[in-house]
């Protein structure tokens, strides 16, 4: 295969394509192509992409759809799903699909049911009252300590399905900044407070850190004169790591210590023990419903033919705008105020795994990879950031999540939410002459349009649904890095930071 990227017959095809747009607008395409809303709306696991309103025609699909096999993807694609090797700087595969879908591995599928039923059987547990803090009293809160994907996925999905379903209240903690950790406890009692570190190292420093301030406010309780015995922090501690051992050293009993394997990333975590808080917010079937939602999208992905290949047409699309556009920006605007969270997640999500400068075989890539990822919840988007999006000097390309059953909502407010979302997608497209006669003729207030959107739509905002979502963009990265032929799922960046300060407190600078 060629070396480069850019030497590519197939690769040369598209920067020919893009010329060939130079002419041409969003609302020209649709006139020559009347039924283009139908032919370029793909769904896939429930969920449907409306990606119409791009800079898309027939001979650049094409093009982009040889681009990918000629980098081998469908061979790529089942490498990564078969649990080979993928990740080749830390020699181990990236099998976070096997959370979903069982291997044919009969021993490593007992083993995954095992630590999925011990989890999500500890979570029943808490939210039936069984699980007592050291003095007798029944759990009621849990402080859940990560950071980066053994928070952002969990705090994610615990609030993208709603109002907590059992009584046990869940709280997530972050930041090293003491404000975090301080708003967490309030309110909570240390008798009925149970605290989860979540670390796949167990050696983050932030989540050592502020486990660390946990234990000590659970040290601190002092029991009233006529009341129960001396607490014990160290029952009230859990632990979620892929290194058990670590745990066991700072003094967490391995009873509640819940393990996951080595080859599931960070970023990908939550579908392990992980998601604890997931189950214990909202119980064990929704989790089984989240996993399911997922495993259809895999499902869909490793079959589907690229033409029909949901993530693969909108990783191709992805590719498309950075490097034969110069796009160094893509926007997620989810219309649901549960969905907040999203745009941080998919930051790790694509910026962590994309934000390469060399390619598998450790040489520079020569071409630019990933963009930056940024967002904001509609309606609220709309009153900040829109004025960039119509009449900035460049654009981004941006993605639009909304829930379909919101259309029809008996509240007013959901179906405002719903069409305001249509709206934004038509006015970014054709610009203010959709407006007609009320189009403004002065400089100051037109908007060119030409802004491409894929609308993306769940049935509703259920578990299954976010699971086929969050499936959903976890192959789309990995098809924007078999295009750019980069390592998905390292991190070595994130890496100097991190020694550059233990010398600092090796030094005692701090």
């Amino acid at each position: 295969m060629t070396a480069s990227r850019t030497d590519l017959p197939e690769w040369l095809a598209l920067e020919e394509a893009r010329r060939s747009f130079a002419p041409r607008t969003l609302a020209g395409l649709f006139k020559v192509e009347p039924d283009r809303r139908q032919r370029w709306t793909f769904t896939a696991a429930g969920v449907t992409a409306d990606v119409s309103r791009n800079w898309i025609d027939e001979n650049t699909f094409a093009a982009l759809l040889a681009l990918a096999r000629a980098c081998d993807l469908e061979k790529l694609r089942d490498a990564l799903l078969a649990g080979e090797g993928v990740n080749n700087t830390e020699h181990r595969p990236a099998w976070h699909t096997a959370l979903r879908t069982r291997p044919d591995d009969p021993s490593l599928t007992r083993t995954l049911d095992e630590e999925q039923l011990r989890t999500l059987g500890f979570a029943e547990a808490l939210r039936a009252g069984r699980i007592e803090g050291s003095t007798g009293r029944p759990i009621t809160t849990v402080i859940c300590i990560g950071i980066g994907g053994s928070d952002l996925g969990p705090r994610l999905v615990t609030e993208a399905l709603g109002t907590p379903t059992g009584p046990v209240q869940v709280r997530f903690v972050s930041n090293i900044d003491p404000a975090e950790l301080d708003a967490a406890l309030v309110g909570a009692q240390p008798e009925t407070t149970l605290v989860a570190a979540i670390s796949k190292s167990f050696t983050t420093m932030e989540t050592l850190e502020n486990l660390r301030v946990a234990r000590d406010w659970l040290a601190a309780w002092t029991p009233p004169a006529s009341g129960p015995q001396q607490l014990d922090p160290a029952h009230h501690l859990i632990a979620i790591t892929a290194q058990p051992d670590r745990a066991t050293a700072i003094g967490i009993h391995p009873k509640r210590i819940f393990s996951f394997h080595d080859w599931v990333g960070g970023r990908y975590s939550l579908w392990s023990s992980c998601g604890l808080p997931i189950a214990i917010a909202h119980g064990h079937q929704a989790f089984l419903d989240l996993l399911a939602g997922a495993a259809e999208m895999d499902q869909h992905f490793a079959t589907a033919p690229l033409e029909r290949n949901l993530p693969v047409i909108l990783g191709l699309l992805g590719i498309w705008y950075v490097n034969f556009w110069n796009i160094r920006a893509r926007a997620v605007f989810p219309y649901a105020q549960r969905l907040r969270n999203l745009a941080p997640y998919l930051q790790q999500l694509e910026m962590e795994s994309l934000g390469k400068r060399v390619d598998r075989n450790g040489q520079p890539t020569g071409i630019d990879t990933s963009p930056v990822v940024w967002g904001e919840v509609g309606t609220t988007a709309q009153h900040s950031v829109f004025q960039f999006m119509h009449q900035g000097t460049h654009w981004s390309p941006a993605d639009f999540l909304v829930v379909d059953e919101y259309a029809n909502s008996d509240d007013k407010r959901y179906r405002l939410l719903h069409a305001a979302a249509m709206a934004q997608v038509d006015a970014l497209a054709w610009g203010d002459g959709i407006l007609g006669p009320q189009r403004s003729t002065e400089n100051y207030a037109i908007a060119p349009g030409g802004r491409p959107t894929n609308v993306i739509s769940l049935p509703r905002l259920d578990a299954r649904s976010i699971g086929a979502l969050l499936a959903l963009y976890e192959h789309r990265t990995f098809v924007h890095s078999v295009i750019w032929n980069i390592n998905a799922f390292d991190q070595w960046g994130v890496e100097v930071g991190k020694k550059l300060l233990q010398q600092r407190l090796d030094r005692a600078v701090i």
